[in-house]
């Protein structure tokens, strides 16, 4: 049995590896990384470049039972920006959007999940130290 499947979008096939747990995702290097940051702004150069989100909302999102990644769902804000919404998904590929716990007296507790919002969008919050020219991107 093969670890990939095919997926079609767009009218393109490509292939990934199957399923949801703790290994999906790799380096794919600073090159391949900044060609498809390019490939994106050059298709879309008016449209939010990237998005920042801090290591304590993303710790608490991983840290509740049963999470073995993140979904970031695309989104759109209150002005009409893209943003990110961040959500705890279990090995299955199910959303953790609630999720139950026993207290010390043994009373089980419904809990809400995690679901993340608030980036800060890139621009303006971009970082330009990286890039010589100064323009705030580093591809």
């Amino acid at each position: 049995m093969t670890n990939t499947e095919l997926y079609v979008v767009k009218g393109k096939v490509f292939e990934q590896k199957k399923g949801y747990s703790t290994q999906v995702g790799e380096d794919i290097g600073y090159e391949k990384g900044a060609k498809m940051i390019k490939t994106n702004f050059d298709q879309s150069p008016d449209d939010v470049l990237a998005h920042f989100m801090g290591r304590d909302i993303i710790e608490a999102i991983l840290a509740q039972p049963g999470v073995a990644g993140i979904r970031m769902f695309h989104a759109v804000n209150e002005l009409g920006l893209r943003q990110l919404v961040l959500v705890g998904a279990d090995e299955k590929g199910k959303n953790i959007l609630s999720y139950s716990t026993v207290s010390d007296n043994g009373e089980i507790i419904k809990n809400k999940g995690i679901v993340a919002g608030g980036v800060r969008c890139c621009p303006p919050y971009c970082d330009g130290s990286d890039n010589p020219n100064g323009t705030g991107s580093w591809y």
